[in-house]
């Protein structure tokens, strides 16, 4: 085929199949709760997701740990709808929740059904299946999402909208302007599998009894004591793993980590790339590649690791993708903001994540913060777009910052900032950023949110 060969496609009318006040795009950590927030608020709202489930990177990618919600100070930062998430799961016995420092794991199977009796609940319709694949604007606001099914290209018209897509399509496609790195700068995508049949007791053993070749991210609990037990996580240090006076926490190599998850026989274990997420052909490419990697890693850990020897493959998530596009919004966060618990008057959420820096060639660093500070609404809105509010790990941040802002615990909070500011747009004269701001904190804080801590 001629590079550069193009074919004009006639155009043809499409059919409105449903109207919202307010429309979410992408049911994935942000997506879903976003979506609750405006429905809770009084907005028929609609919501759109492309898998046949809700929750995003909680489940698919077997992801037990949605993040901080307290910060150093032992405060609880996160609240509202994501933490009624947390409390929920708790109550159906698939989550840990430590009420010391705020931090919970969870069983991530258990999470697409939590997160879709929330939706029915709140009365939020629901487009399982279904991709946004363009939008329809008339000057700078969206009319509706052209979206792209079994059933065909078809719209669904709204007032207010919120992008959830994780990668800013709405924002992308409605022309508001976005950052997109080259490949090998952004964070690295990665497959992982679950692997069952682990002796979790010999592998323990193993780390105890080799104290100077693995590093302990976080401690075993009673490995004998019924129920869930919270995450083992060890590095195994390589010879030259680590340039002198490197953090223990950058290690290089075939990501040789141990992570036994709540049920300790259960192991999750990864393969990492770089590639630009946006990039059909590089996805394709990283679907193999990623995994043939965490097969290299499986099978290093079963010549290394007592107890991995019978280790067996039950599962393989899609690739998991943490950095595409962000938008360029009102207010650009950076990692400056975040190290000096930056405060914002128009604060509609707060963040404590460490920074989780995957880096090129298999390298990975962690770096704790002090603290908390605020995520401000000029945060979610990107330039140029009057009723389109961005949640989630595409929101108006810089490289390094977003490295602590995609975490999942965040991305629940700036969905239901993002979800009950919508709500407001569509009651209103359709511009997010004519919203009175002490209404849309009022409405957070009704809705249980935490906009400062210790309040």
């Amino acid at each position: 085929m001629k590079k550069g060969r193009t074919i004009t496609a006639p155009a043809r009318e499409l059919p409105v199949i449903a109207e919202g006040d307010v429309v979410v795009v992408g049911g994935g950590n942000a997506g879903f709760v976003a979506a609750i927030a405006a429905a809770r608020a009084g907005a028929r709202t609609i919501l759109i997701e492309r898998y046949g489930y809700l929750a995003g990177c909680l489940t698919a990618t077997y992801s037990t740990t949605p993040g901080f919600f307290g910060d150093s100070e032992g405060d609880r930062i996160i609240g509202g709808i994501g933490w009624e998430f947390v409390e929920r799961m708790e109550a159906a016995g698939a989550a840990l929740v430590d009420r010391d420092w705020w931090t919970v794991q969870i069983m991530p199977e258990a999470a697409k059904s939590v997160a879709l009796e929330m939706i029915l609940e709140a009365g939020v319709e629901l487009y399982l299946h279904a991709w946004a694949a363009d939008v329809v604007l008339r000057e700078h606001a969206l009319e509706g999402v052209v979206t792209e099914s079994k059933s065909g290209r078809q719209v669904i018209a709204g007032k207010a909208f919120v992008d959830a897509s994780g990668d800013a399509d709405l924002a992308y496609l409605a022309g508001a302007p976005t950052e997109l790195l080259p490949a090998d700068q952004l964070w690295q995508t990665s497959v992982d599998l679950t692997v069952c049949n682990v002796d979790a007791r010999r592998v323990v053993q193993w780390i105890q009894d080799n104290p100077d070749r693995t590093v302990w991210l976080s401690m075993p609990a009673d490995l004998d004591a019924p129920g869930l037990h919270p995450m083992v996580s060890v590095i195994v240090k390589e010879s030259g793993d680590a340039p002198a006076g490197a953090s223990p926490a950058l290690h290089h190599g075939p990501v040789p980590t141990i992570k036994l998850m709540l049920e300790p026989s259960i192991s999750r274990v990864q393969g990492s790339v770089e590639i630009n997420g946006t990039d059909v052909r590089a996805l394709t490419w990283a679907e193999i590649e990623a995994r043939r990697r965490a097969l290299q890693h499986l099978a290093y850990l079963k010549a290394t690791v007592p107890g991995y020897e019978k280790a067996v493959i039950v599962a393989e998530s899609h690739l998991g993708v943490r950095e595409t596009r962000r938008i360029v919004g009102d207010y650009v966060l950076t990692l400056n903001d975040l190290r000096s618990n930056a405060r914002f008057a128009d604060v509609v959420a707060l963040n404590s994540r460490p920074l989780d820096r995957h880096l090129k060639g298999d390298a990975f660093q962690f770096e704790m913060f002090m603290g908390h500070h605020d995520i401000p609404l000029r945060a979610l809105l990107p330039r140029d777009v009057d009723n389109l509010l961005v949640a989630g790990r595409a929101i108006s941040c810089d490289h390094e910052s977003h490295a602590s802002l995609r975490g999942a615990a965040t991305c629940l909070a700036t969905g239901h900032a993002a979800g009950a500011a919508a709500a407001l747009t569509a009651a209103g004269n359709g511009r997010a950023r004519d919203i009175d701001i002490g209404k849309l904190q009022e409405l957070l804080l009704e809705q249980g949110a935490i906009l400062r801590a210790g309040a």
